[in-house]
């Protein structure tokens, strides 16, 4: 690790201009939340679990808990929600999201309420090194070709090796996914024994939790997860008009259910991540033909904001120069 680069990101961290996931004045973390979650759920905290404690006090345990992830929901839409809207009006903690902080880390951390270096999902494209591949990791395919990793030999036990917590909470949890990952390697690790309700939309999603929470009085930890939001703003930018429809959409659909809920259960409504708008200007592009490439490996895996790089032996300082001589006037290289 170059010492001038480390020194250059906590420069940054003191500036603000990076935000750190869980050192000084930060605010509780999504480990914090996970772990809340679960405890409410029946599995036990250590006595170092202060936040998380609080966390689960503020958010309550004496009725069933409906927890809403509404992947990619960060603070930057705050000020976007519809005013009068369910969103606008519920009581605001802030929290702070793992890094990296995007969908694959942190929904991991949310199922098993570890930090990513510890949990060992880092990013959507997540390098297995023992096996040498590549994968896209919550759809559980090798990342280039798109086949399943169970044609390669690994078990979603191997890529999923850390405990999910969520699947601790036996016979006090539901969850309710999309039906295209319903039944997904990582979702089944997420619940394990746990039910699962599949939807199609929204309203079917609706449905379902009244249905559950209201007609048949089901106690116990309710988790819906949402990814239109995320999903329009990867597509079209998180200050696109598909964007603020796909929070409108969401948001209507929220307060519909807290309606008919009408209090016999609390919401508790998160994200894993939230979304900024990245210039053109700001961003890097490596192609295929690069001549950086040769000193890899394998390609550039991970995040787009946070690359990571499998150098060939004996090449890290030659692949280090020709880094820092095209992008570190922007970007840091920690090894």
């Amino acid at each position: 690790m170059a010492s001038a680069d480390v020194e250059r990101v906590e420069r940054w961290f003191r500036d603000g201009d990076l935000l750190h996931p869980f050192e000084g004045d930060a605010p509780p973390s999504t480990v914090d939340l996970a772990r809340a979650i679960a405890s409410i759920g029946g599995v036990p905290l250590s006595h170092q679990d202060t936040r998380a404690a609080e966390l689960a006090e503020r958010i309550g345990r004496d009725r069933p808990l409906l927890f809403v992830l509404v992947d990619g929901l960060g603070c930057v839409f705050d000020e976007l929600a519809t005013p009068g809207g369910l969103l606008a009006g519920a009581e605001g903690i802030q929290l702070r999201s793992v890094f990296p902080s995007t969908t694959a880390a942190a929904l991991t951390t949310l199922a098993t309420g570890a930090w990513p270096c510890q949990h060992g999902v880092p990013a959507w494209y997540t390098h297995l090194h023992h096996n040498d591949l590549t994968a896209t990791i919550l759809p559980f395919v090798e990342r280039d070709s798109e086949r399943k990793l169970q044609e390669f030999g690994i078990r979603p036990s191997e890529a999923f090796a850390y405990p999910s917590l969520m699947a601790s909470m036996q016979g006090r949890l539901r969850t309710y996914h999309p039906r295209a990952i319903s039944n997904s390697e990582f979702t089944t690790y997420l619940r394990g024994s746990a039910p699962t309700d599949p939807y199609d939309s929204l309203r079917d999603a609706a449905a379902s939790v009244v249905a559950r929470i209201v007609e048949q009085d089901e106690p116990g930890i309710h988790y819906l997860y949402l990814p239109m939001v995320d999903s329009a703003s990867h597509r079209d930018g998180p200050h696109a008009s598909g964007t603020l429809r796909a929070l409108e959409k969401v948001d209507r659909a929220l307060g519909a259910i807290s309606e008919q809920l009408d209090g016999r259960a609390r919401i508790a409504i998160s994200a894993d991540h939230g979304e900024l708008h990245v210039s053109a200007a700001e961003k890097s592009l490596f192609l295929p033909d690069d001549e950086i490439i040769d000193e890899l490996h394998t390609p550039p895996h991970g995040e787009p904001r946070v690359p990571m790089f499998c150098v060939r032996s004996g090449r890290e300082d030659a692949f280090a120069g020709q880094f820092r001589e095209r992008w570190g006037r922007d970007w840091a290289l920690l090894t």
